[in-house]
């Protein structure tokens, strides 16, 4: 019940204080310590309603008649808010792709002594649905800058429009890729950030970017895909529902189709991955995308002897709501074998 109930919490927490920021754009990041791509000041993610745990709890529960003060306090208990905000670093900011304005993210430790490990987190959904919002940067993201990383995401472009007037529009794994591989060269400003020991890590639609951004990028030593899709087509079969989000995200998708879909799936290009190792994790009933995904991927890895491990996680869902805990510790794991 607990696990299901952290779930519905990520929901209910983001969905309802966010729109309370979402008044103005976030500030491009100069205040990145050195210098930035345009000049703006970047904004703290521990600012407004989400400066206190109290000022969080107090707002989610002016915002939500049905609250459950119990399970958010289990959820995220204010000695985990205390502990990220004190020994992490988090801001949001804008960057801009081919002249595109585009939101993004970074979390890493408090006044590292070396240069860290860069891990570039992709989210999954499109366009505004999966928008990382401040609860979820508490989870992974937060869990792998306290683990020694500086972890940077893009919102990806389409998924401000409300309120970024030139944004651009997702293409579910087209232009949209630049936006993850542009986030090397932002990280270049983090004096911290080790541009040279990159690691992908993507979840769902995100695993499908990792994949397409590591044919692109240098200096690639891990991918981590998590609940992700190997093979489009294949997997519109299984969840034919799906044909909606990519005719209405791909361009010319009707007139493009076998070709936009295989373009978009690694099973087609495994041997175009650069050499890194390739960690996979999947439910085993994931009702969203269906793990045989991941086990395609593996087998196919395994043909060109590509080394890969691959988790599969006995009753759980799509979002690892029940194996959440070891999930993280496996990627921290995998992260540190292969980049410390």
């Amino acid at each position: 019940m607990l696990p299901k109930l952290l779930l519905l919490l990520c929901c209910l927490i983001s969905g309802c204080v966010q729109a309370s920021m979402k008044s103005s754009p976030i500030g491009s990041p100069t205040g990145l310590p050195a210098g930035s791509p345009n000049g703006s000041p970047m904004k703290d993610c521990f600012r407004g309603p989400f400066s206190s745990y109290e000022t969080w709890k107090n707002t989610l529960a002016s915002k939500k008649p049905n609250f459950n003060e119990k399970a958010f306090n289990w959820a995220f208990p204010e000695q985990k808010y205390n502990h990220i905000k004190q020994s992490v670093d988090c801001y949001d900011f804008t960057y801009e792709v081919d002249g595109i304005t585009v939101e993004g993210y970074y979390l890493a430790p408090k006044a590292p002594k070396t240069r860290l490990p860069l891990v570039i987190y992709n989210r999954g959904g499109n366009a505004e649905f999966g928008y990382v919002m401040f609860a979820k940067k508490l989870l992974l993201q937060a869990e792998l800058a306290q683990a020694g990383y500086v972890v940077i995401g893009s919102q990806y472009r389409g998924a401000s429009t409300r309120f970024i007037k030139n944004n651009g529009a997702d293409e579910f794994g087209g232009a949209d890729v630049k936006d993850v591989t542009t986030l090397v060269d932002v990280a270049a400003n983090i004096p911290m950030a080790d541009t040279s020991n990159i690691a992908l890590v993507g979840w769902s639609r995100g695993a499908m970017q990792s994949y397409l951004a590591a044919t692109a990028l240098d200096n690639v030593q891990a991918i981590v895909g998590i609940a992700g899709v190997a093979d489009l087509a294949k997997e519109l079969s299984w969840r034919p529902m799906m044909e909606k989000v990519y005719r209405s995200r791909i361009p010319d998708y009707d007139n493009n189709k076998s070709a936009a879909l295989a373009a978009r799936s690694v099973i087609n290009w495994v041997d175009e991955l650069p050499d890194a190792p390739v960690l996979l994790l999947h439910g085993s009933e994931d009702k969203r995308v269906n793990p045989e995904q991941s086990r395609l991927l593996a087998a196919a890895l395994d043909n060109v002897q590509h080394k890969n491990k691959l988790v599969i996680y006995e009753g759980d869902n799509h979002s690892l709501v029940n194996n959440r805990q070891t999930m993280q510790q496996e990627v921290v794991a995998w992260l540190d074998e292969y980049m410390k």
